[in-house]
């Protein structure tokens, strides 16, 4: 089974453990791109320079499901922000079932559309995923 993960490139760092987890219970796991880009300027000139976001989409495309690790961030409990927003837009436009480590945030201007995606809160139970994919 494939699954990609998501997440905010501040917690990047987290992913490896996360995919060795999955890749345990037989997962194969595609990471976003997690080089350091900063040098290269401004965020949105490192996403448009290294074609960040459509690499990822061709991810998510081969994908059965994606995990979003939506941590804490910034004082928002489960943040998820523009880029793993639009991930899971991806996934959902393609029937691809969406996964997050926790609750989406509820202060946000586009909670309603984050409920409609119908992501499933699955924490850390890699098992719940399987079944729920099978």
């Amino acid at each position: 089974m494939k699954i990609t993960l998501c997440s905010s490139t501040k917690f990047f760092y987290k992913l490896p453990e996360i995919k060795s987890e999955l890749e345990k219970r037989g997962f194969e796991v595609f990471l976003p791109v997690m080089e350091d880009f900063s040098k290269d300027g401004e965020h949105a000139n490192e996403k448009i320079h290294h074609d960040l976001i459509r690499k990822h989409f061709r991810k998510i495309d081969k994908s059965e499901a994606i995990y979003v690790a939506n941590y804490d961030k910034n004082g928002i409990e489960g943040h998820i922000g523009g880029n793993c927003f639009l991930e899971m837009g991806k996934a959902f436009d393609k029937g691809i079932p969406i996964f997050l480590m926790k609750d989406h945030p509820k202060e946000v201007g586009y909670k309603d559309e984050l409920i409609a995606l119908q992501p499933v809160i699955v924490g850390q139970d890699w098992d719940k995923i399987k079944e729920l994919v099978s």
